[in-house]
């Protein structure tokens, strides 16, 4: 059995008791992330540090029922303080779920983009400040037939480990039976798995053949915890997670902290592990419908997890 980090190694029961309730984060108000019935969707928080200001990158569902990047900014994760939509390149419907790295002081965001339908790529665009934004286009495409990513690759987590960019992605085949989408494939036995590629410059990719983890996983975050990869994942029972010492061979670990079932009753959708020196924050989109359209997002502490844990 591989080596487990110190942080996390007290969190590896089945399920884990929040010892205190998640705290509210942001919750959508206003025309670009109170989404069509009016009670907000905000969620696939992802942070970097520039300087002294936290920059919190999420997306919002607008009035009209289109996803948009927004920016929300904080010096101690205490308060954050919304700015508005920073990226919504015209004509594409959909465009959510930001991973941003910070390289020789460029910003690159990676995205979720579908102009129409569920037909998600991966996109690019790139920043000087990390507020306004250059779309690049596509950088990431669904394979053709019968790959298992030929219908949808999106919702990307990118690192940069100082010379290489890694980068795991979800991608289907197909939609489950029953899916609104009436001109995509659809499959009994349909389910999302997780890809990997690897590019030098950020633009240009090389991805894997085979994907890299399947168990339905999606909604995926993957961060480097004490030389160890840690892949959260979401789920209807809460965040889960997986472990890796390459990124490439996964371990599944179970459940890491469950749904609360007055905030979050339906589950945490996108995931975000924040590293703030030696403490973690966990960051998720609290799900308040089976249909995940209503999430906000909020923070749980995994120090004060393990903490308990220990108790």
């Amino acid at each position: 059995m591989h080596r487990l980090f110190p942080l996390l190694i007290l969190l590896f029961a089945t399920e884990t008791t929040i010892a205190r309730e998640p705290e509210s984060v942001l919750r959508g108000r206003g025309l670009t992330s109170e989404a069509p019935h009016g009670n907000g969707n905000v969620y696939a928080a992802d942070i970097v540090r520039h300087r002294d200001t936290l920059l919190m990158y999420y997306g919002g569902q607008g009035r009209d029922g289109h996803d948009r990047i927004h920016l929300a900014i904080s010096t101690d994760q205490t308060r954050w303080d919304p700015q508005g939509v920073v990226f919504a390149p015209e004509g594409i419907n959909h465009v959510n779920d930001p991973s941003v790295v910070i390289v020789n002081g460029k910003f690159y965001m990676y995205y979720t983009r579908a102009s129409v339908g569920v037909t998600d790529c991966i996109g690019l665009a790139t920043s000087i400040d990390g507020r306004i934004w250059v779309d690049r286009g596509p950088a990431i495409l669904p394979r053709k037939k019968p790959t298992w990513d030929s219908l949808l690759v999106g919702r990307p987590s990118v690192t940069w480990d100082g010379s290489v960019f890694r980068l795991w992605y979800d991608g289907r085949a197909d939609l489950p039976m029953g899916a609104p989408d009436v001109t995509a494939p659809k499959s009994p036995r349909s389910q999302r798995y997780v890809g990997y590629a690897e590019s030098e410059d950020g633009v240009s990719w090389k991805r894997n053949d085979a994907y890299v983890y399947s168990n339905d996983a999606g909604g995926i975050h993957v961060s480097l915890v004490d030389g160890q990869y840690v892949m959260l994942i979401e789920s209807r029972r809460g965040t889960e997670w997986a472990s890796s010492h390459d990124g490439l061979s996964w371990k599944d670990e179970g459940l890491l902290v469950a749904k609360d079932e007055r905030t979050s009753p339906h589950g945490h959708v996108t995931p975000f592990l924040f590293a703030d020196g030696n403490k973690h924050v966990l960051y998720f989109g609290a799900a308040r419908s089976e249909y995940w359209n209503r999430n906000s997002i909020m923070r749980v502490d995994i120090d004060s997890l393990a903490n308990a844990k220990e108790r």
